[in-house]
């Protein structure tokens, strides 16, 4: 499914301005890409719990986290945002991908007392500076208690809608969940512009500065099933102690077991990177090389980049080797200069947040 990836014309300021609208203001970003893959039912809850990494059955109700879905060979499958509605109902808000025919599949052989479907729900962010203040006037004082995380049942212009105190932006935020989201979708979006005119509310797209720098992976870009959680820096998501098995606990074990011993099962990690040259104003056409020295062979490859306006600097996600996967170590990236050439721009490996 297409989102929005900005909406302000480069001759308007692009990017930049959007990225002011955020850091300043408050923006609106249409995600109903993020689909919601309900799974529901007598033992959701055992359910999830094995599909994920993490153990739910300590999240509480009404509450939200960022899991990781692995096969049996450890591999990611998805980082979603799980919303725990009730021991018996939870949602995967997904990142791109069709999670729903894995956890499907899955049940053919466990057969658990669960439906799972794509619900007629649809997420915008509304993310910002402003974005506390819009929230209260959006669904009151329920806006004010409400923890990172946390979930809160609403509405919004009289529609039902749940809320999250999430986001995608690395600014304070919220996700508000429209239900019956192919009936009300324009009547909800309308209303958040007009509570928001008074903000300066803008529309935008993802900001790519703010996402890159905050250290936010963009699954199918940054990170995708060819990737084991280790290597995106997810260790923290793979615990030692979770009293249930789930899919790919012991290939993860086994490597937990290697890494300590020096003995990495994967070639490539994920760094950010400061880079030189011209503002990027764009999303990468295709994976920009990087190399050790200018003249030497590509080892590794940049998945996302962009000009932060704070930082002054373009920033980037990149895979690079274990041996320059160390902050402050230099590196060239091959920038395409549109002809079927290149050129070598300086870059320096820094850990997240890039600052």
């Amino acid at each position: 499914m297409y989102l929005p990836r900005g909406y302000v014309p480069e001759e308007d300021g692009g990017t930049t301005a959007e990225y002011e609208a955020l850091t300043q203001r408050v923006t609106l970003w249409d995600i109903a890409a993020a689909r919601q893959i309900r799974v529901r039912g007598r033992e959701a809850t055992e359910f999830v719990d094995y599909v994920v990494t993490r153990d739910v059955t300590r999240l509480a109700s009404m509450r939200a986290a960022y899991v990781v879905l692995c096969d049996s060979s450890g591999r990611m499958i998805n980082d979603p945002l799980l919303l725990k509605i009730s021991p018996e109902e939870y949602w995967f808000s997904i990142s791109d991908s069709d999670l729903s025919l894995w956890l499907k599949g899955v049940n053919v052989g466990k057969g658990f007392d669960v439906r799972i479907e794509e619900i007629d729900v649809s997420p915008v962010q509304i993310q910002g500076a402003e974005a506390n203040g819009l929230m209260v006037d959006l669904i009151g004082d329920v806006a004010l208690g409400m923890r990172p995380f946390g979930l809160a049942e609403a509405e919004i212009d009289g529609l039902p809608v749940l809320v999250s105190r999430t986001g995608f932006s690395g600014e304070a935020g919220y996700e508000v969940y429209l239900k019956n989201s192919t009936l009300h979708a324009e009547r909800m979006w309308e209303a958040i512009l007009r509570a928001g005119e008074k903000y300066g509310l803008a529309v935008t797209g993802p900001l790519q500065p703010h996402r890159i720098s905050s250290g936010i992976l963009a699954w199918g870009q940054d990170v995708d099933h060819e990737m084991v959680p280790f290597q995106v820096g997810l260790a923290a998501h793979i615990p030692r102690d979770k009293a249930s098995d789930y899919i790919g606990r012991d290939a993860l074990e086994r490597m937990r077991a290697d890494i300590a011993a020096g003995d990495h099962p994967y070639r490539l990690t994920m760094v950010g990177l400061r880079m030189e040259g011209d503002p990027i104003g764009d999303y990468l056409s295709d994976f920009w090389l990087v190399a050790p020295s200018p003249d030497a062979e590509p080892v590794g490859f940049v998945t996302s980049a962009s000009y932060a306006p704070k930082l002054r600097t373009n920033v980037a996600l990149a895979r690079l080797p274990l041996a320059l996967a160390v902050p402050g170590t230099q590196v060239h990236v091959c920038v395409p200069t549109g002809d079927s050439t290149s050129r070598s721009v300086p870059a320096v490996v820094s850990a997240f947040p890039i600052e």
